[in-house]
């Protein structure tokens, strides 16, 4: 095994600190066109990388690239020496580049399913574990913009994050193109694809569409989630802006959320049909497209500021829908779920370096003891400052990397308690490990 000295001084920062530093390049745009073959649960990929150095003399590219199966890596036409290192792919510039300077890698490749590439017998989606089915540089400090064109059997109905730039016949397959033209880290890319049946309804200047088997009852889903769209619109103060949101309802166990879209279970969606007032998980994938979309953690370290502020967003709809008792209630669940993880001795501070994956960054803590610090906030300043405080927040940063801090200042300036604001963020969020069991309920 080879070892380069620019691969050497990654390894060596990455052991050195608990947050990875970040990388030596940036990547700047994705164009990737991939075609989906049910029958082998695999798919064909090429991307276009363009990417800058952010020093002199860089002499490779370290990507995430999963389980694929990497074929040809060129840049400018030229074959690259490339290597894997379990998760990662390796590649060594045949002409190293000085600071600033731009390069277009092409690579091409095969994915077979993985957690973040999902088939079933009519279908295949992508979401979140973006390297699944895309090598890319998966952290939330690397955003990109991207042309991801899908080509697929004309019959398909096709979701893509994005918006849609439009489709057009190639081999006797449907080629259907998404863009983003704000960049976005890649596990805000995601895609869907196969036999859905579709259903399109308008509320207000949006067109929400849902993908879902034949037979699947949409008017009530449509409904449900317009009314949580008007609710964010007006509490948040931020409007949806994308024109078309789109719920897709799959096989399995599945909750995630691209730019403009959501994966969910069909099972779900088939209660939510029935008229069940589970509508949390509806919601708080809905409330992603402004906490973790229109604002985006800077890194893994406050993933709570996507994950617990729209958990928290989508109890504060079912109080509006529902009234303040089921509000409590919802709250009441999040607080048992962090506790669980308090009692066996995994509690975390909210803002914590040490997350340094998407993997570890998930699981319940970062969602449910960040609703319930939500709360815990909302009743230490009151719900005029604090629905200000998170206006404010959502407003200054809209579009942009956000940190807890950016969530403090913007609490203090709109409740005028900046010291109050800070004891409590050194307390529940940058601080470990209070109980938040012992206080008063109102």
């Amino acid at each position: 095994m080879k070892c380069f000295a620019t691969l050497c001084w990654i390894a060596a920062a990455a052991a050195a600190h608990a947050t990875p530093l970040a990388r030596n390049f940036a990547v700047e745009h994705y164009d990737v066109l991939i075609q989906p073959d049910l029958a082998s649960k695999s798919l064909t990929g090429e991307v276009s990388i363009r990417l800058h150095s952010r020093i002199d003399r860089l002499s490779a590219v370290e990507l995430d690239a999963g389980a694929l199966e990497i074929g040809a890596v060129t840049v400018d036409g030229a074959a690259q020496y490339k290597e894997r290192r379990g998760a990662l792919l390796i590649v060594v510039l045949s002409k190293a580049l000085n600071d600033g300077e731009q390069r277009t890698m092409r690579i091409q490749y095969r994915a077979p399913e993985a957690k973040g590439l999902v088939f079933s017998a009519t279908q295949v989606y992508g979401s979140f574990f973006t390297s699944d089915w895309l090598p890319s540089s998966d952290r939330p400090d690397d955003p990109a913009t991207l042309r991801l064109r899908i080509a697929a059997d004309p019959k398909w109905k096709v979701a893509g994050s994005g918006k849609l730039a439009g489709t057009n016949s190639e081999n006797g397959r449907s080629v259907t193109e998404w863009k983003i033209e704000t960049p976005m880290p890649t596990y805000l890319f995601g895609f869907a694809a196969g036999e859905f049946a579709e259903s399109v309804t308008q509320q207000g200047k949006v067109s929400l569409r849902i993908l879902g088997p034949a037979g699947l009852a949409a008017t009530p889903i449509a409904e449900a989630t317009g009314t949580a769209l008007q609710f964010f619109n007006e509490r948040i103060g931020v409007p949806y802006g994308p024109d078309t949101y789109t719920e897709v309802f799959v096989p399995g166990d599945v909750q995630q959320s691209a730019v403009g879209m959501s994966l969910l279970p069909v099972s779900y969606g088939e209660k939510v049909a029935a008229h069940s007032d589970d509508l949390g998980p509806l919601a708080q994938s809905l409330a992603n497209q402004w906490y973790g979309v229109g604002l985006r953690c800077a890194n893994w370290s406050d993933f709570w500021l996507s994950a617990g502020v729209s958990t928290f967003m989508a109890v504060a709809y079912l109080e509006k829908r529902f009234g303040k008792a089921r509000y409590e209630k919802a709250i009441e669940k999040s607080r048992g779920i962090f506790e669980s993880w308090q009692a066996d001795g995994k509690d975390r501070p909210l803002s914590w370096g040490d997350w340094q994956t998407p993997l570890q960054a998930m699981g319940d803590l970062p969602y449910h003891k960040g609703a319930v610090v939500m709360d815990e906030l909302r009743r230490l300043l009151g719900d005029d400052a604090f629905w200000k405080g998170l206006h404010r927040f959502t407003s200054e940063y809209w579009g942009k990397a956000v940190t807890s801090d950016n969530l403090e200042a913007a609490m203090s300036a709109a409740s005028g308690k900046s010291k109050a604001v800070t004891n409590f963020f050194e307390k529940w969020v940058t601080g470990c490990c209070a109980n938040l069991s012992g206080r008063g309920k109102k």
